[in-house]
């Protein structure tokens, strides 16, 4: 392996979890990272003092080039969209750090589509990444003062729809198997207990796959939308423990086929928010 790609591969994993943050899809992060790489491999680096600098430098932009393509072709999505989901084993990593977890949430990155791809960049590059100002004016190419004006509006925003809180330990994993118990017995109060009283449920089939095309709001309407959903389960359906994007999370399989991805968003010992993932291009890189 030559010195370029040695120092490429040791910037990788950080520059995927920055394109993965930016555009939501699995897919296209990968394909930004590669591009990144081609012009690391092609462009001259005889200037480069720092080349963790200048790779994060030309993954942002990319990304920001493609988010707007993602988001004008949101527009046209039929149903809510949601991001590509991260899933892997039931078992939590006791040295994860739950504020890795929490960047990376399906909630967070959904809370994220409401910024504009340069405030996007610009928060995840300060609050996640920690670059310093001047690093981020630099990379955007921006004023200094004008980095820190769009850090703070995308807090302000942040802060509106996802209040920060201090979840108990243990709580999410203790309310999903809950959950999942309330569900699979038929327990309608007891799932109407868990929700929030105005708990929604997000449902991405991508018009690819039945799901709902609105969201459902209500602790009730969506405590009977899961019971109905298991009255005609049919044989063959097993439910797995996951995590999904560093959150308790469950899978769905017929027959072995994976048929949707669901995590729930925990406030305060109730689910606020549940999110199905069942567009079968965004579970492309789900291994179950």
């Amino acid at each position: 392996m030559s010195h370029a790609d040695t120092v490429f591969e040791q910037n990788r994993p950080g520059l995927s979890r920055l394109a993965y943050r930016m555009l939501g899809t699995l897919n296209d992060a990968e394909d930004v990272v590669q591009e990144a790489y081609i012009r690391w491999r092609r462009e001259g680096r005889e200037n480069v003092q720092s080349p963790r600098a200048y790779l994060y430098s030309v993954v942002t932009n990319l990304c920001i080039n493609q988010r707007r393509l993602l988001d004008a072709r949101k527009e046209n999505y039929i149903g809510p969209w949601l991001p590509e989901p991260i899933v892997e084993s039931g078992l939590r990593d006791p040295s994860a750090k739950a504020e890795t977890a929490e960047s990376v949430s399906l909630a967070f990155l959904v809370v994220l589509e409401s910024l504009s791809p340069v405030e996007r960049a610009a928060y995840l590059l300060r609050r996640v990444f920690d670059y310093e100002y001047d690093e981020i004016a630099t990379i955007l190419e921006k004023s200094e003062p004008n980095c820190r004006q769009l850090v703070s509006r995308a807090e302000e925003r942040i802060r509106a729809r996802r209040p920060r809180f201090d979840p108990q330990p243990g709580e999410a994993e203790r309310i999903t198997g809950a959950f999942l118990e309330a569900v699979s017995t038929g327990d309608l109060h007891g799932l109407v207990d868990l929700l929030a009283t105005d708990a929604v449920l997000y449902s991405d089939g991508g018009g690819k796959v039945p799901a709902a095309l609105a969201p459902i709001e209500g602790a009730d309407r969506i405590a009977r939308f899961f019971i109905g959903l298991r009255k005609k389960a049919p044989p063959g359906l097993e439910i797995r423990p996951v995590r999904v994007n560093g959150q308790p999370g469950l899978v769905t399989l017929l027959n072995g086929e994976l048929v949707h991805v669901l995590t729930l968003d925990v406030y305060d010992g109730r689910i606020a928010v549940c999110y199905i993932i069942r567009n079968p291009d965004k579970l492309t890189y789900v291994a179950v």
